[in-house]
């Protein structure tokens, strides 16, 4: 009986470095995207786009990259609401919105809904190209 252990400790060795180099091109892709999106990002006061953040998981089932906000209202300025929200998943009449301020809109407005401006989904489907490139190298 020969002893396999230096084979197996080899495999073992190739698949660990292996999911390391996959792990790195899931963390350069998210780059990517993230930084395009920070770029096709509305911006009011900017907490919107200093939001934006990517993860990577690696584990033995799969690797995971994230890119998307915590700020609260992200899913409202990227889906849009109201009568422009995506899948048709938003208010169907328009609302009195009142303001406590002085000028123009000093007693409020009524609005329709915010128009989407889905900055993540247009980073990811301008980067495809680069994307594929970065995980398939």
């Amino acid at each position: 009986m020969s002893d396999n252990g230096a084979f197996i400790t080899s495999v073992e060795n190739a698949t660990l470095a292996i999911i390391t180099k996959l792990g790195a091109n899931m963390n350069k892709a998210c780059l990517v995207v993230e930084r395009s999106a920070k770029q096709g990002c509305p911006v009011d006061s900017g907490v919107l786009r200093a939001d934006i953040q990517s993860t990577v998981k690696v584990s033995e089932a799969a690797i995971v990259g994230k890119i998307g906000n915590t700020v609260g209202y992200a899913p409202y300025v990227h889906n849009g609401t109201g009568i422009y929200a995506k899948n048709g998943d938003g208010r169907k009449t328009p609302w009195f919105v009142p303001a406590g301020i002085s000028g123009k809109y000093s007693t409020g407005w009524i609005t329709r809904g915010q128009k989407p401006q889905p900055y993540l989904e247009n980073a990811r489907s301008e980067n495809m190209g680069k994307i594929s490139g970065i995980l398939g190298g």
